[in-house]
């Protein structure tokens, strides 16, 4: 009965992280750490903290009393917390370089358009 507990909460706690789309969510942290300027590996630290506190809101409580059990999923937690924090982190990073190619394309447009401003204007008869 405990192996079946055990494989039951470990699949159910997979579909939950699955669900979360957490790395999405902690991509918005790891963008604001970025931009804070925090070095990487403590960013990486708070994220996982992040993913660990909210990764363990995620149990079922009725395996509490197993301890076989929730093991296994601790086990899963760990595991998972590490992965979610890289795959927030590349997120994050991601989100950051489209922002600056996108800020980078806006002040190039507005330079362009300032100096075909002062171009026309000088060139009319």
């Amino acid at each position: 009965m405990t192996i079946a507990l055990s494989l039951d909460a470990r699949t159910e706690l997979r579909r939950r992280i699955r669900a979360s789309h957490m790395a999405d969510e902690l991509a918005a942290m790891c963008a604001d750490l970025c931009m804070e300027q925090v070095e990487p590996e403590a960013a990486l630290e708070r994220i996982q903290e992040k993913a660990l506190e909210r990764l363990v809101s995620l149990l079922d409580t009725r395996i509490l009393s197993d301890a076989e059990a929730m093991d296994d999923c601790l086990e899963l937690i760990a595991e998972e917390s590490s992965q979610v924090a890289c795959e927030a982190l590349e997120k994050g990073m991601t989100r950051l370089r489209e922002g600056l190619a996108l800020l980078e394309s806006l002040e190039s447009e507005d330079e362009t358009e300032a100096f075909a401003g002062q171009f026309a204007g000088g060139s009319v008869n």
